[in-house]
C-alpha cells in the first residue's frame, strides 16, 4: 500500500493524475537510463563529469526515440559501438 501526504486540495481523480505522471516519467526516464545505459552502476563520481554523462544519456535516449526506435535496448546495441549511425539519426 502507497500512501500521499498533501495539503494540496483537488479530487482523487486530480491526485491519480498526477501520481501516474511522476510514474510515467520515473519509468521513461530514470529506469531506462538505470537498466539500459546502467547510470547507477557508473564509477565516474568526481567533478562535473556524472551531470555530464547522465546529460549525455538523456540526449542519447531522446535520439533514439525520436528516431522511433521500437525498442531502447536494441537500439542501444546497434547504434553503440558505431559513432556515424548515431550522428546520421541527428541530421
Amino acid at each position: 500500500m502507497v500512501c500521499y501526504i498533501s495539503s494540496l486540495l483537488g479530487t482523487a481523480k486530480e491526485f491519480a493524475i498526477g501520481i501516474r505522471g511522476h510514474w510515467g516519467i520515473e519509468n521513461r526516464l530514470h529506469w531506462v537510463k538505470d537498466v539500459v545505459f546502467k547510470e547507477d552502476s557508473s564509477t565516474i563520481r568526481m567533478g562535473n563529469a556524472p551531470a555530464n554523462l547522465s546529460i549525455t544519456r538523456a540526449i542519447a535516449l531522446n535520439i533514439i526515440r525520436r528516431n522511433s526506435y521500437a525498442s531502447i535496448t536494441i537500439a542501444h546495441r546497434f547504434l553503440s559501438h558505431d559513432i556515424d549511425k548515431l550522428l546520421a539519426l541527428v541530421e
